[in-house]
């Protein structure tokens, strides 16, 4: 009798466990990302330990459904989601708490490209502080490299979050340095992040191991000096399926049948790049504190090109478009001036990635949306013959469309 009640303990003990809810309706996704604190809820996506009692609640439909009632780019979409690699995190914004609800996320490998540069961001305004140089502010005046640039990571930063300069946010991952950006991230629970390689200028891929010399101009006309330094981290391999993709390559001006390797390329999980925009524009919402730094990366983050001062965008609504692809879609919903876009875009390889958090200003209802989808029909990578402008624009800006029509209520 006694045995029987032990059973019977045992069995109401693991039925009573918390099991978490699935966060897409593909049962073969790997583990999402845990959430970035604790006062955030996530549905994840995770197999039940052997000592747990299966669970068999009904998958989180709620992204699939919105997606449906979307437009013909991004419903045409989803009839094969995985050709696309189209993978779509939703956060509703609920007072102090976000509710995650997933459409195949880290269903595949994607490439994040340019949307990389948020938590490269955010890992140099963690790590100033910390650094113990007083002198150190955003405005101080930086030499960088042998032939140095005179700059600030005030500039670099506003160059590299609004218009995407790839050689800005090269000089800040500089500046943080491989190992110590790594370690940043991993500690504030983005343990997928994997940064290979820098930003593409000119025709060589700039390594990620190596930080130049930096000059730090005192206050009074000192200098305080960072020596050149090589990183000696060696990451650990990208946890993601399908990393080899296409048909064919590109390799030194010459077609090469079989798929393009992305082991070694840049990497993170869609969840934890949505994870730190969350960091930079709503600390509050992971149980941190906010800085006059992280307000300045948000300042730049919610500033459109056209609105930037910079030289070249004066006025060029075309490069909103093309910095901040969720922003034709929700123009749909809300006239320009009546929400808030604070938005980060990743554009390489056929890859588009679309990391946003909106703000209806009337209702002061809020959401955090990220997407990413592969166009490129030909499966040919290396030939700059990607389908942006017919598939992969048209249907993120349908995503965004569908959710502001989801999140906000009717005008």
């Amino acid at each position: 009798m006694l045995r029987t009640e032990l059973v019977l303990f045992f069995l109401a003990s693991c039925a009573t466990r918390n099991t978490p809810v699935a966060v897409a309706p593909v049962a073969e996704l790997p583990p999402p990302v845990s959430p970035i604190a604790p006062a955030i809820e996530v549905k994840a996506t995770l197999p039940p330990p052997p000592d747990r009692v299966p669970d068999t609640s009904a998958p989180d439909t709620l992204v699939h459904d919105v997606l449906a009632t979307g437009g013909d780019a991004v419903r045409s979409v989803l009839a094969t989601p995985e050709r696309y690699r189209f993978q779509v995190v939703y956060a509703d914004v609920s007072g102090k708490k976000l509710v995650r609800h997933g459409f195949r996320a880290d269903a595949e490998y994607f490439f994040p490209a340019s949307s990389m540069k948020v938590p490269i961001a955010l890992a140099l305004y963690d790590r100033v502080p910390k650094m113990q140089k007083p002198w150190l502010t955003r405005d101080a005046t930086l030499r960088i490299g042998p032939e140095p640039v005179i700059t600030t990571l005030a500039r670099e930063t506003w160059r590299a979050l609004i218009v995407s300069d790839n050689a800005s946010a090269n000089r800040l991952l500089g500046f943080v340095g491989h190992r110590e950006l790594h370690e940043t991230l991993w500690a504030l629970g983005m343990k997928s992040a994997r940064v290979h390689t820098g930003f593409q200028v000119g025709s060589e891929p700039v390594p990620a191991e190596v930080s130049p010399k930096i000059e730090i101009v005192k206050p009074g006309g000192d200098v305080d000096v960072m020596p050149a330094r090589k990183s000696d981290l060696v990451l650990p391999p990208t946890n993601a399926p399908a990393l080899a993709i296409g048909k064919a390559h590109i390799d030194d001006g010459k077609r090469v049948e079989g798929p393009l390797a992305f082991d070694e390329k840049n990497a993170m999980r869609l969840a934890e790049l949505q994870d730190a925009l969350v960091r930079i524009v709503r600390p509050d919402l992971a149980s941190a504190t906010s800085t006059p730094d992280l307000d300045y990366a948000r300042q730049a983050l919610g500033t459109l090109a056209s609105e930037s001062g910079l030289a070249g965008y004066s006025r060029n609504v075309v490069a909103d478009y093309e910095l901040s692809p969720f922003l034709r879609g929700l123009e749909r919903v809300r006239p320009r001036g009546q929400f808030e876009l604070y938005a980060k875009v990743g554009q390489a390889f056929g890859f588009l990635t679309a990391n946003a958090y909106v703000v209806d200003k009337k209702s002061s209802r809020a959401f955090f949306l990220i997407a990413t989808i592969y166009a490129n029909p030909d499966e040919t990578m290396n030939d700059d013959v990607y389908a942006y402008d017919t598939i992969a624009f048209p249907v993120l800006a349908d995503v965004a469309e569908a959710f502001a029509k989801h999140a906000f209520p009717t005008p």
